[in-house]
């Protein structure tokens, strides 16, 4: 009997599997991707968040936030910007690399590269572990180096997956500092850990910790702190919250505050952010609370600012002067009105926001490989 090619590559497929071989395109669609483990605020403006692929000029976006606009919004919208672009600087290489063909080595691991790129030479293993769930690691060394010990590892994850190509529950580290050791010239410093639950194709809930990070302290200080974050599919609703260094309108000079920033947005209609702020020209024992709220097209309709010395007990509160625009009934949804709600704690918490469709697992605790 003649088998055809299909039926060939189809029974090769099956002893491959049965033997424990690993199937090159099955663990390609078991790697995380950028939609997968972004963090998002308005799903009609994905440049706004760094969300499109693109190189995005911090210092330029940064320099025309003080007073312009929702401040409050952009602000949170700096933070996510700057993960999104560090997410990026991990996961093209990903995709570059396994674009050639892989190497299979022993213990169910294919080898892709290495691969020079504009600042290092790149090599992505990936690993058919238990129950299908997939590990890799992307490491690095300086260009025109042969020496395998000069690799460092820039990044790693695992992913199980729950059928649909890259989705699934997994985790990704990245450490910036170690891209750096290999390419001087990268101008990132520090670490990035997350992890990450899809529900479905584009509902995912998102939780990160940050440590000393930055894509570039030039532009951008850096943060240690947590991030969390979730889209629902059916309706598009983000949440999130971060920690990060903004001058808040309504201090005294443009000092940067500590802000810790809970903000919700719903598509076609428009958002609302509260915040938790301290620092900056802020007194010692005392905190600054505030809310704002915009429109579909992200003009803000309402603002608030308060100096409490218990941001948890109103009465301890008094308006800032001069920072309140509107009233919160100019608000375009019911859900985004009412009294200021700062987020809780100090910015460390991996808790999810309020409508979550479900928490991912632990955050790793450092960059490391899983093999």
């Amino acid at each position: 009997m003649r088998w055809n090619k299909t039926l060939a590559v189809g029974a090769a497929l099956v002893l491959s599997t049965a033997c424990g071989g690993v199937d090159d395109q099955e663990a390609v669609e078991s790697l995380p991707d950028f939609a997968g483990t972004s963090l998002e605020l308005n799903t009609d403006a994905p440049a706004q968040d760094g969300a499109a692929l693109v190189a995005q000029d911090l210092m330029q976006v940064e320099a025309s936030l003080d007073g312009q606009g929702a401040a409050m919004l952009e602000g949170a919208r700096m933070e996510v910007k700057a993960l999104n672009d560090a997410l990026r600087q991990a996961l093209v290489p990903l995709a570059d690399l396994v674009k050639k063909a892989a190497a299979e080595q022993p213990g169910d691991v294919l080898v892709y590269g290495p691969a020079d790129r504009a600042n290092a030479t790149f090599k992505l293993a990936i690993r058919k572990g238990v129950g299908q769930r997939y590990q890799w690691k992307l490491e690095a060394r300086p260009l025109n180096s042969t020496d395998d010990v000069a690799y460092k590892l820039v990044a790693a994850g695992a992913l199980k997956r729950d059928g649909e190509a890259h989705r699934g529950r997994g985790t990704l580290v990245l450490s910036l500092d170690n891209l750096k050791a290999v390419a001087p010239s990268f101008a990132g410093q520090g670490k990035l850990m997350m992890s990450f639950a899809h529900f479905g194709q584009g509902s995912k809930s998102l939780a990160y910790r940050l440590a000393n990070f930055t894509p570039n302290p030039a532009t951008h200080e850096a943060v240690t702190g947590a991030f969390v974050g979730h889209k629902i599919q059916a309706t598009g609703v983000t949440r999130a919250r971060v920690l990060g260094p903004y001058n808040l309108p309504g201090t005294a000079t443009s000092a940067k505050e500590k802000v810790l920033s809970s903000v919700r947005h719903i598509p076609g209609t428009g958002g609302r952010v509260d915040i938790l702020a301290w620092g900056g020209d802020i007194a010692a024992n005392t905190s600054y609370v505030g809310s704002a709220c915009w429109d579909a097209q992200e003009k803000e309709v309402y603002r608030v600012l308060l100096q409490c010395s218990d941001a948890r007990r109103p009465a301890t509160c008094t308006e800032v002067d001069g920072s309140r625009v509107g009233t919160f009934q100019a608000c375009p949804a019911v859900e985004l009105r009412g009294d200021v709600t700062p987020p809780e704690g100090t910015g460390d918490a991996v808790t999810p926001e309020p409508g979550n469709p479900g928490a991912p697992d632990d955050v790793p605790s450092d960059v490391t490989a899983d093999f």
